[in-house]
């Protein structure tokens, strides 16, 4: 192949005209063509403004579409450029429009990344995490794959009222936020349908798109909005079962939770349990995490450890999954939720036994757990944030594995998981570099 240009940003992220792919080490995404038309126009008119009605015009050629639209793509952009702060990369010009901000231009050769071996495109480091997880994980689930993330991600938050519910709507791009858009309106409308109104509600919902899931969790709310007790719930479901969790909601079918019954010798109480639905094609329909949390001696830093077990289909029982341990900082940054959390993995531990009750390749479950042991064997950190919190309740979003709800400790107050992360600031000088 000949010699092509790609655009180097200030992020670090590369664009290659000729192919509409966004590129970084570790990863090469597609954009739609709207977004490459935007992205290039923005290019080729480097160091002058570029007004909204010309992105319109460049965006959409064959169609008329409203300024949401040009919006939409901007902000997709923005999370896919990895700007940490708005406008690192695409300057927003007010009441004027849009301008690229500096770049530079470089010349690839196609020809030698082709001849790399699948190991060297990759990289030594990443077969050797690869190689790791494959060996642990063994029998069954040796298929699963992990992207090691770096950074928080930035999401797109869309927030709504319909009726007396509040649905927020988290999304890694636009294209997933329309997706969503359109199967909420779905939703209201099957409801609908079928009732004459819509049945559910005083709701607090949050719904996320991923490209290996969807993430649904919600609680009823009171008077004062806070969620009702044991009204906590969530889901996961896989990209191609959303009409049976759309039938759940639909025929108003609400699950919440169940009491599990787990015996183990670790009598400490957690300090927070979760439970979560799946809806796959894996035979696991639901897991148990308990989760430990101790302070140290450093501010904002604690012990971190869970344990988890999924259901067996026949007798109703927890088995054990899995159990880990890390360290989770409180981290002092501007962010889009709440709070921040960081963990850096020190130790997983498989106990799952392959089972002929199990799909394994199709379980959320299993592919879920098997993000924290590959963090875990190649000591990556990942994040956790907080969504919403009330007194012994908080609503969390994992980068991997989507929504779950933590149900507190309400016994000793001194162990309550969100007075944990009330108000903390890390003393940072007290932190050790990893």
């Amino acid at each position: 192949m000949p010699n092509t240009e790609q655009i180097r940003f200030q992020t670090d992220v590369c664009y290659i005209e000729s192919q509409g792919i966004l590129k970084t080490p570790e990863s090469t995404l597609k954009l739609n063509l709207s977004e490459q038309y935007i992205l290039s126009y923005l290019i080729d008119n480097y160091g002058n403004p570029v007004t909204k009605d010309e992105l319109l015009k460049v965006g959409w050629p064959d169609r008329i579409v409203t300024e949401a639209s040009l919006f939409q793509v901007i902000r997709a952009l923005r999370v896919k450029l990895n700007e940490k702060k708005k406008g690192d990369v695409i300057e927003t010009l007010p009441r004027v429009g849009y301008q690229i901000r500096e770049f530079t231009r470089e010349t690839i050769n196609f020809q030698e990344e082709a001849n790399l071996s699948p190991f060297k495109k990759i990289g030594k480091k990443t077969a050797i995490v690869s190689a790791i997880g494959l060996a642990a994980v063994g029998a069954g689930i040796g298929w699963m794959k992990y992207v090691p993330s770096h950074t928080p991600t930035n999401y797109i938050i869309e927030k709504d009222r319909i009726g007396s519910n509040d649905i927020t709507i988290v999304t890694a791009n636009a294209d997933d936020l329309a997706d969503l858009r359109s199967k909420v309106k779905e939703l209201i409308k099957g409801q609908t349908k079928k009732y004459g109104k819509l049945v559910t509600q005083n709701e607090r919902v949050y719904l996320l798109k991923t490209d290996e899931f969807y993430s649904a969790a919600w609680c009823a709310v009171d008077a004062n909005h806070q969620c009702i007790k044991n009204t906590d719930f969530s889901y996961k479901i896989a990209t191609d079962e959303w009409d049976k969790f759309a039938n759940i909601v639909i025929n108003n079918q609400k699950v919440y939770h169940e009491t599990p019954v787990i015996q183990t010798e670790y009598a400490r109480e957690p300090t927070a349990v979760v439970y979560t639905s799946y809806i796959d094609k894996s035979g696991i329909r639901s897991k148990v995490m308990h989760y430990f949390m101790t302070p140290t001696d450093n501010k904002g830093i604690f012990d971190y450890s869970l344990m988890s077990f999924i259901k067996d289909p026949d007798s109703g029982n927890f088995r054990a999954l899995a159990i880990s341990a890390s360290k989770a900082y409180v981290e002092n940054r501007e962010s889009q939720f709440l709070q921040t959390i960081k963990i850096e993995p020190e130790m997983f531990h498989w106990a799952y036994q392959p089972s002929p009750d199990y799909d394994e390749k199709e379980s959320l479950a299993l592919k879920h757990t098997c993000h924290f042991e590959c963090q875990s064997s190649d000591k990556r950190s990942y994040y956790n944030y907080v969504v919403y919190k009330q007194p012994n309740l908080l609503l969390m979003l994992n980068e991997f594995t989507g929504f779950f709800w933590n149900s507190t400790s309400q016994g000793d107050p001194s162990i309550s998981y969100s007075d944990y992360f009330s108000g903390l600031v890390p003393d940072e000088k007290n932190k050790t570099d990893k």
